[in-house]
């Protein structure tokens, strides 16, 4: 299959490697040149897109991939498969797809859950939405980046974006009461391996066994999903939301974005939960 690739981040440069290693045809595009070994490097994104059979987007927000979609549909060949991998929200994946369809390509939505450490063996899941037919057709290729039976087509174009945002709302969600339970445990002088050994047996189990080695060393910059993600996940939330009360989220959000601000967007996300705990604003 003749697959273009654009985005070639940690994660986009992991997964359009898991899809060369498929044996598919792949050629590759990044705003700023990037080269993966095996696959033709485009110098734009219609060069990249002319002649595939499937389109992928691994960018960073909504506007990252409204501003290749105009030249991708311009190039794309008719019924072509676009699927956007990008955390991107339910409204920008059914305004991409009526975008798609009115130019005579395919749409699928595509975000994975999980982040680098299994991306690299290709432990992935990924949530789909789309058409019953346009997703059979890209799911092998989806399946080169999951686990065995991880590609889970939840309903129509913008369910898996959807999915994705109620994923990491639950992400930030459980960094911050993480972070509130350590200063808890702080504040009544509780010693901390204790605690994180207390804790990881329970509800926070999953977390700690990702980021404890971080918290004990409080070196946060071998991000697997950085912080600067998680706060615009989490602004997606809220966008999402609209009218629907998630005013545990907005907190979170903004604190989230506080760090932001203050210079931490490229660490790990798990540099919230030690500001918390440290009872820093």
């Amino acid at each position: 299959m003749r697959v273009a690739f654009l985005g070639l981040g940690r994660m986009g440069a992991l997964l359009a490697g898991h899809v060369r290693d498929a044996g598919h045809d792949v050629t590759v595009w990044n705003r700023h040149r990037r080269e993966l070994d095996g696959a033709r490097v485009a110098d734009s994104v219609g060069e990249a897109v002319d002649g595939a059979e499937v389109v992928v987007t691994m960018l960073f927000d909504p506007d990252s991939v409204r501003a290749v979609a105009g030249e991708l549909l311009e190039h794309a060949a008719d019924g072509a498969v676009w699927v956007d991998v990008t955390t991107v929200g339910p409204a920008a994946s059914r305004e991409l797809g009526e975008r798609a369809v009115a130019a005579g390509v395919r749409f699928v939505d595509a975000p994975v859950l999980g982040s680098t450490p299994l991306a690299e063996p290709g432990e992935l899941t990924t949530v789909v939405g789309g058409a019953d037919e346009d997703v059979e057709r890209v799911r092998p290729l989806l399946g080169t980046w999951c686990a065995d039976g991880k590609v889970v087509h939840v309903g129509p174009v913008g369910s898996g974006s959807a999915m994705k945002l109620v994923v990491n709302q639950s992400l930030g969600a459980v960094a911050a009461g993480l972070g509130e339970a350590l200063g808890l445990a702080d504040h009544l002088d509780l010693p901390r391996d204790a605690v994180l050994d207390v804790l990881s047996a329970g509800a926070y189990g999953w977390t700690l066994g990702q980021k404890r080695p971080m918290l004990e060393s409080g070196d946060f910059s071998a991000a697997t999903f950085s912080l600067s993600g998680l706060a615009k996940d989490l602004g997606l939330v809220v966008d999402a939301a609209g009218d629907h009360p998630v005013p545990l989220t907005r907190e979170v959000r903004a604190r989230t974005q506080d760090a932001v601000d203050e210079g931490h967007g490229d660490e790990d996300y798990a540099v919230v939960i030690a500001r918390i705990a440290a009872g820093r604003d």
